[in-house]
């Protein structure tokens, strides 16, 4: 049965993590598949969609086995594409009508130091040559989302693409 959910995780772009091109970043996921999840303590290849719907690059295909992961749309160079990969800290399974928002107190922000600090060796563990200065390149996101449906674009600033072209 479908319901809406409040998930919290932490999340990179695969283009951060050194993946150049969509077939490296599938293939890295083909051999980790075993060990990737959506519970909590798990990481996994997100659910959010690779770029904001209000934006879309509608001749894009992300999905393309040559698309550059570093790729970004001329019309909004700031806004940051996926794929990303998420590492789950908290999820609310159903969100309680009274407790949703409908996306309206969605976060997405920088990690402070000491959870730079603090989330580090969970990415060493993928990545040996992972280094404090990575950690810029996560971000700390909560979103609410209708399972059964792809979880909304979240990781650039969200004042970036709140407006509806």
């Amino acid at each position: 049965m479908s319901c809406w959910r409040r998930t919290t995780v932490l999340r990179i772009p695969a283009a951060a993590l050194g993946f150049r091109y969509r077939k490296e970043w599938d293939a890295f996921l083909k051999e980790h598949d075993d060990e990737f999840g959506w519970e909590p303590g798990e990481f996994g290849e997100s659910l959010s969609d690779d770029f904001p719907s209000t934006r879309w690059w509608r001749e894009a295909d992300f999905s393309a086995p040559d698309w550059r992961l570093d790729q970004r749309n001329p019309a909004c160079p700031e806004i940051v594409p996926g794929p990303f990969l998420d590492y789950c800290l908290d999820e609310i399974i159903p969100l309680h009508p009274e407790d949703n928002s409908y996306g309206r107190n969605d976060v997405v922000r920088p990690l402070d130091d000491g959870e730079k600090e603090e989330y580090l060796p969970l990415y060493q563990e993928l990545f040996p040559h992972f280094t404090q200065e990575d950690m810029a390149n996560v971000r700390w996101c909560r979103y609410e989302w209708y399972d059964g449906s792809e979880a909304a674009y979240l990781y650039s600033d969200l004042e970036l693409y709140s407006d509806v072209e």
